[in-house]
């Protein structure tokens, strides 16, 4: 039998699929993340450069009239991961998604406040699903959006997004100057996510075995 090519490129998408509506709006083409419906949260085109890692802390306890130190073991956790991405817009259907995954990035880090909706008022920016190179490197990890940065770019060109229509233009003979509702993308853009890992504390306590983790039987659970 062919052997089953699996999709292996990031994405950071919602952590329950069937409650995708809570962070990408309704699933309607006057949304502006509805472009993200088709991928189902953010899928990052090029291959991004992600660097992470695992932390064992200790405590430094000194002792006096000693050559040599003890350290205490404290706690273990991943690291950051950080993600720098590309993404461009030569075409209408990328500009309209670049535009989405901005704008994404914007709403998942923030919260609900204030009197409207007054009964979500203090509800968090939402918990993520991160996927990247299969079931052995990032595999459903649970993470938190903690800071997103991005350069609009002064050496690339930049293209109108119609925001009522749905278009982009290109052409010369395309003059969006009166064109209401335009935005304007750059048609390359990096884009720099930092992600945190948000497990549940209770699910960690009863789910989490080390020797199971240690011979990949908690692959794909989430934890790294």
């Amino acid at each position: 039998m062919p052997s089953i090519i699996q999709d292996h490129r990031a994405r950071l998408q919602p952590k329950n699929p069937g409650n995708a509506e809570s962070i990408l709006g309704p699933n309607d083409p006057q949304n502006i993340l509805y472009p993200l419906y088709a991928t189902q949260g953010v899928l990052f085109p090029y291959t991004p450069t992600v660097t992470s890692g695992s932390v064992a802390e200790y405590e430094n306890m000194p002792f006096v009239h000693s050559n040599y130190t003890l350290n205490s073991y404290v706690r273990s956790y991943p690291k950051v991961i950080s993600v720098t991405a590309e993404f461009t817009a030569q075409t209408i259907n990328e500009a309209q998604y670049l535009l989405a995954v901005i704008h994404f990035f914007r709403s998942v880090t923030k919260t609900y406040f204030g009197v409207s909706p007054y009964n979500k008022a203090g509800t968090p920016p939402p918990i993520l699903q991160f996927n990247y190179l299969g079931e052995y490197q990032f595999s459903n990890v649970p993470v938190i959006v903690k800071d997103v940065g991005y350069t609009y770019p002064n050496n690339v060109d930049y293209v109108p997004v119609d925001t009522v229509n749905k278009k982009v233009y290109f052409k010369e003979n395309d003059t969006p100057g009166n064109l209401i509702g335009a935005t304007w993308v750059p048609v390359n853009m990096t884009i720099t996510v930092e992600l945190e890992t948000q497990y549940t504390p209770i699910k960690v306590r009863n789910q989490f075995n080390l020797d199971d983790f240690r011979s990949g039987k908690l692959i794909g659970d989430g934890y790294i």
